[in-house]
This record gives C-alpha cells, structure tokens and sequence, in this order.
C-alpha cells in the first residue's frame, strides 16, 4: 500500500490545469445587444454597433468613446471601415465605414476623428433585403475598385456585388445555378475576395451547404458546392493567403475546406451547438469561435484543435475581431457589453 507521502508526491506532479485568464478590459456604453466589433487605424480604434441602431466609436489607447451617433432606424447588423490610402496622421483622422442595418439600408459613412472635430457625415446609401442574417462583404484591392457583396433586394436566397468606386452593380442576383431550378436555401453568410485568377464569393447557406462562385464576363459560374452541415451555416471566415475556409453552423460541426476544390481538410465536433461568430487570425495561427453559450472558444488553425475556452460574457458572443499588430482580440456580445482579451 502507498503511503500518504507518496500519494501527496503523486499529486504535486500532476497539477491541475491553470484556469484561462479573464478579460483585460469591458467596454460598457452600450444600451442593447452589440451586434458587431470591428477594429480600425491601425488597431487605435475600435468601431461597434447594436440592436437599437447605434453605433460607437472607442479610442483603443484611453478605452474611451470618441463617436456615437444612431445609424439605423433599426438594429446595425454590421459595420466596419474601408482601408486608408495612406498612412499619414491627417489621412487617418478621416474614414469611411460602412453600416447595415435591419431599415434595408446599407449606409455609407464619412468619420472625421480627432480631438478637436468628431463629426459623421452619410454620403450614401444602398436599398437591400434586410429580412434575412446574411451580413455584407467588403473587398478591397490597391488600384481596383472597392466591392461590396450583400443579401439581393428580390430574394434573401440571392446576393449582389456592387462597386463602391464607380456607383454601380457589378452583377445581381447571384445564387442559383444556370437552369435556374436548383436552389440553395436563403443565404446566411458571404465572403467577398480576389485573387490572380478572378472574382470570387464563398456563401453559405440555410440548408447547411457552402458554395463557391466565380464571377466572371458579368455571370455567376458555381465552381464548387458541398453541405457539410445538418443545421444552417451561421459564419465563414477565409485564411489571409486564400487557400482555405473554415465554417461554424447552428450544429456542433466546424469545417475547413480547400477552397480551390471544396474537399473537407478538416472537421471537428464541439461539445455546445450554435458558433455564431468565426473569424481566423490575421497571423492564421488561431482562430475563434464566439457562440451561444457566450464562451469565446480558441483554435489551432492547422490541426484544428482546441486551445482554450474563455468565459466571461452571459449571452451569445455575436462578433468577434483580432488586431492586425498586436494579440488583442474583442468580442460583442448580446449581454450589451465588449470584452478585450490577450490572446497568446
């Protein structure tokens, strides 16, 4: 029989696992469920918006609000910026971000921030189908066009590319294949980018398939389309170097696939339904999932497994972001608060 000594000896070498960190800061402004973080200027803001319409502006260095105004007649589903074309202090004090709303309208913003003069000026806006979950895409690339992809006007089951440079659609209606009766459910994700080879958008939808289409010569070529899940895709995120995705669904399933052929890299099951939010690291190191049980749980992006699982929020985590410099990452969520987090 072992005597006590030895059974202490035993249990000092196997310590328990160290409890994950909680938030470095709560951002609290505001009043409804925050829909949607996004960071800015070189990670020194951070833009927000919720269910009631607003959107807020914080400074990332004081953790204090610079900008808040209503956007929306209705919930602000999603809001981010479009990328400065030089880096200069004069330059970086005026945005343009872009807002959508639950009012059909897509909003086109332009932000003066500094410490003097903080002000918003609309300069546009876009009519699309708000009935659907579907959140817009931005594309932007050096001396091309700034694209938009969001839910089509006739039907949540279809999705428009529109230039924001010239004012005008790309093409409509995208989302079906060319007999025109085969169709995929309403569309619940989208993501917009390029490559050498063209114009693409991965989407997702309802009925749990993800589909990749090449816009090309003004029409819509289904390169590839795979259902991977039992319950609707809620979220998709493409890798920096555009050779994977990685898709979370109301199911318990999280998938990576080639997004050259649509082949399954990868498939993993997590112990609680429902991931609401993906987004992949800009280092594609990690990725993180936000979902309805408010845990933000981490990934390895390469093998896919689990990292840590970080608790703090009381409702579902809807958004989640990672600086581009710095590891900081923020979540939203319906709890009507902002967690900050160092992630390793």
């Amino acid at each position: 029989m072992p005597s006590f000594d030895s059974i202490t000896h035993t249990s000092e070498m196997k310590p328990a696992p160290e409890a994950p960190p909680p938030p470095t800061y709560i951002f609290r402004e505001h009043k409804d469920t925050v829909n949607y973080v996004h960071l800015f200027d070189q990670d020194q803001h951070l833009a927000s918006c919720d269910a009631d319409g607003w959107i807020v502006i914080w400074k990332m260095k004081t953790r204090r609000v610079v900008l808040k105004w209503k956007a929306h007649e209705d919930s602000c589903l999603k809001v981010t910026t479009m990328t400065a074309a030089t880096t200069t202090t004069a330059a970086r004090e005026k945005h343009t971000l872009i807002s959508q709303g639950r009012d059909n309208q897509i909003h086109i913003w332009k932000l003066h921030i500094d410490d003097e003069n903080q002000d918003t000026l609309l300069e546009s806006s876009i009519v699309y189908n708000a009935l659907g979950f579907c959140k817009f895409s931005l594309d932007e690339k050096h001396d091309e066009s700034t694209l938009l992809c969001f839910p089509s006007r006739d039907d949540i089951a279809m999705f428009d590319i529109y230039d924001l440079t010239y004012q005008c659609y790309v093409l409509q209606n995208i989302g079906q294949t060319d007999s025109g009766t085969h169709r995929l459910g309403s569309c619940m994700a989208v993501e917009l980018f390029r490559t050498s080879d063209g114009l693409f958008v991965l989407a997702a939808y309802e009925s749990g398939s993800t589909a990749l289409w090449e816009i090309k010569q003004s029409k819509a070529i289904l390169i590839w389309q795979t259902k991977e899940h039992q319950e609707p895709v809620l979220d998709l995120s493409i890798d920096p170097f555009r050779t994977f995705a990685i898709s979370s669904s109301a199911d318990n399933q999280i998938c990576k696939y080639s997004l050259a052929t649509g082949d399954v890299i990868n498939k993993i099951t997590i112990k609680k339904s429902g991931a609401v939010a993906l987004r992949i690291r800009p280092d594609n190191k990690i990725f993180a999932l936000g979902g309805y049980d408010g845990r933000i749980r981490l990934f390895s992006v390469k093998s896919m497994k689990p990292l840590a699982v970080l608790s703090y929020h009381k409702d579902t985590v809807y958004s989640v972001d990672f600086s581009q410099s710095d590891n900081w990452m923020v979540c939203a969520s319906q709890d009507h608060r902002i967690s900050l987090w160092s992630i390793f």
